[in-house]
């Protein structure tokens, strides 16, 4: 979600203060707004930075502005790549607020170690809405395109981190009573309520896909080399898509040395959209590997499966794909100020997390194809019956 806020700021020009209307867009990733409002006052700098929650709060209670939430507007038609490649018409997953949580007093900003947030048991103030556009009932295929190196001895971009990634993927796809993640989602074995489809009987009934297709693109100047625009992340998809499949979830994965323009590790961790190929609307979306900027996209630098920035993708894809099968087009299920299922539970890890013996915490066990289960920790899912955030559907439990 971006947002929009009309202000007025001083400047201190020859000793005397004028008035200088501004109409800027920020985005709703905590740490960017903060930054870009104290940047926006250029006198008293060195004070805005320590009194910046204080000047949010009066930002938008309208001392300094108006907000209005500009994503999600009821426009059917594709979205529109600008000159310098990407799009703004794309839902995105925000950085953690465990950015901030940094030691000023350690070597390299060490951060200051705690267990991951639990998050409120209270239903969501502003509850989510069905605005009226279409769900995917059904997944077809989940489309991996490992776009860099993911061989590189670096102990993160290399097979057996990609191997993490398509395991969580079909366990995701697994209607598993026991440990019911999904079922938050689809409703399997809950009373957490369906996420419908308005003039017909389809709900969604899958948060992933058991068929997993592939595909390899090394770093390549025809994409951007190392740094990827929106605009080539679907030029990706689009030459593997072939004729597409609208049933089909694309997702573009890239390795630790590859940047994206619009603001991954900078504002968000991960989006999603849509865009037409021939006949078809073809859902996808991005996610990056994030050690450059480790605790922005993963809430610990220990991870159950002894690859903290890979682990800490499998979250944001889990969010991606619960965002897309209910909000596919962006017109579907949302609350009023444009946040999809996944941004109401952001961040927020539930009642069931568990540290083990390597420090690593974890909530949720998925099923391997091999026969056997890996842990991870994943975000919490919304319920659409009551706007609450769960863990398991089984329970359930939040």
């Amino acid at each position: 979600m971006k947002i929009r806020v009309s202000l007025v700021r001083f400047v201190n020009t020859a000793n005397k203060f004028t008035l200088d209307a501004q109409d800027i867009v920020i985005h709703a990733d905590g740490v960017t707004i903060l930054e870009r409002f104290c940047n926006m006052l250029n006198i008293w700098t060195r004070l805005c930075r320590p009194f910046s929650v204080l000047i949010f709060m009066l930002a938008f209670s309208g001392i300094f502005g108006t907000v209005a939430a500009e994503e999600h507007k009821q426009d059917k038609s594709d979205p529109v790549h600008g000159p310098d490649g990407n799009t703004r018409q794309k839902i995105e997953h925000r950085l953690s607020s465990e950015l901030n949580l940094q030691n000023p007093f350690g070597k390299k900003g060490a951060t200051i170690a705690r267990a991951p947030a639990a998050g409120s048991v209270a239903a969501a103030s502003s509850p989510i809405l069905y605005n009226g556009g279409p769900i995917m009932g059904t997944v077809s295929k989940i489309v991996l395109i490992w776009y860099g190196n993911w061989n590189q001895t670096n102990g993160t971009d290399n097979p057996s981190g990609q191997q993490i990634i398509r395991d969580a993927i079909w366990g995701l796809a697994q209607q598993n009573k026991v440990n019911n993640y999904s079922g938050i989602t689809t409703g399997y074995a809950s009373n957490l309520g369906l996420y419908t489809q308005a003039g017909s009987t389809t709900f969604v009934t899958q948060a992933s896909s058991s068929v997993i297709t592939e595909f390899t693109q090394p770093t390549a100047a025809t994409y951007g080399g190392t740094v990827l625009t929106d605009a080539m992340v679907f030029a990706l998809v689009k030459a593997f898509a072939g004729t597409g499949d609208p049933n089909a979830i694309y997702l573009v994965l890239s390795s630790s040395d590859i940047a994206e323009s619009s603001g991954f590790l900078s504002k968000y961790c991960g989006w999603h959209t849509y865009r037409t190929v021939g006949v078809n609307k073809i859902k996808y979306g991005f996610i990056g590997n994030p050690n450059k900027a480790l605790l922005g996209c993963a809430a610990q630098s220990i991870s159950p499966n002894g690859n903290a920035a890979v682990d800490g993708m499998v979250s944001t894809i889990a969010h991606e794909l619960a965002e897309t099968v209910t909000d596919p087009l962006m017109n579907a299920w949302y609350q009023r100020s444009g946040a999809e299922n996944s941004d109401m539970c952001s961040w927020t890890y539930g009642s069931q997390i568990k540290k083990t013996a390597t420090g690593a915490y974890w909530n949720v066990s998925l099923p391997t194809p091999s026969g056997g289960s890996r842990n991870y920790l994943l975000q919490r899912q919304l319920s659409v019956k009551d706007s609450k955030c769960y863990i398991n559907a089984t329970g359930p439990v939040q």
